[in-house]
């Protein structure tokens, strides 16, 4: 059972946004935040004056486009790209991963139900469609990745990821945090796949709220079936405010 929440202009809300708040899709262009989900992050962001950010392995590009009218702070490609709550935005310096990319479409690209998304400074291998090919694409990443030290593998939902080394999803909900309308408030912050953990981790250390969406093993100290469940708390956060505000 998730806890309660008395007062959310207390709390910092993190969300990552592929399978937390909108449904894992067989491709990533076919991804639509439903009406309901953007009037939810509107409600939350103005219940809880703007503490409501977005943390993906999207690009902040891709965030806002599916987000849109919202214009959230928000966190991109785990961190590598960040948009603070003035509009600053943070970046670290892209590695030109061209050549890694040219390798991933041409040996495994071309195979039907594959799908090979750039984005700055990560490139991503999505197998969702074909199973069968889990064990040669993440060989295919080893290898490649194997040969530069300034690149690490993330093995999220039937994806492989290459990404330069540098910020997780802990670091930029850490750096939120030092900064207003996020500053001295306590972190919540839901997630559902292993790419999350380092928030999670974050948030447990600043004793927060950390919440896995699905049943997978998890440091997040709580767990919610699926998407809905979760957005049903989060409702429930905006209508307590509201009824607080009323009496």
């Amino acid at each position: 059972m998730l806890p309660w929440v008395d007062d959310i202009e207390g709390y910092a809300i993190f969300l990552d946004l592929d399978g937390t708040i909108v449904e894992i899709v067989e491709h990533p262009d076919l991804t639509r935040v439903a009406p309901e989900t953007l009037r939810l992050l509107e409600a939350l962001r103005d219940k809880s004056q703007n503490a409501v950010a977005v943390i993906s392995g999207r690009e902040l590009a891709v965030i806002d486009r599916l987000l849109h009218p919202l214009r959230l702070p928000a966190a991109g490609v785990h961190g590598l790209e960040r948009r603070d709550s003035t509009g600053v935005m943070h970046l670290s310096e892209p590695l030109d991963l061209q050549p890694i990319t040219f390798v991933l479409e041409k040996n495994i690209g071309h195979e039907s139900g594959v799908v090979v998304e750039r984005k700055p400074g990560a490139v991503a291998v999505h197998y969702r469609l074909r199973p069968d090919l889990e064990r040669r694409c993440c060989e295919i990443v080893e290898e490649l990745v194997g040969q530069r030290a300034d690149l690490r593998i993330l093995h999220g939902k039937m994806v492989f990821e290459i990404i330069q080394k540098g910020l997780n999803k802990g670091d930029v909900i850490n750096a939120f945090l030092n900064e207003p309308p996020f500053c001295g408030r306590i972190p919540v912050f839901a997630g559902d796949d292993v790419t999350d953990e380092a928030g999670f981790a974050a948030v447990n250390r600043r004793g927060g709220i950390s919440i896995k969406v699905g049943p997978q093993k998890s440091e997040a100290r709580f767990h919610v079936e699926d998407i809905h469940e979760l957005e049903r708390w989060l409702w429930s956060l905006v209508f307590e405010h509201c009824e607080d505000q009323a009496r």
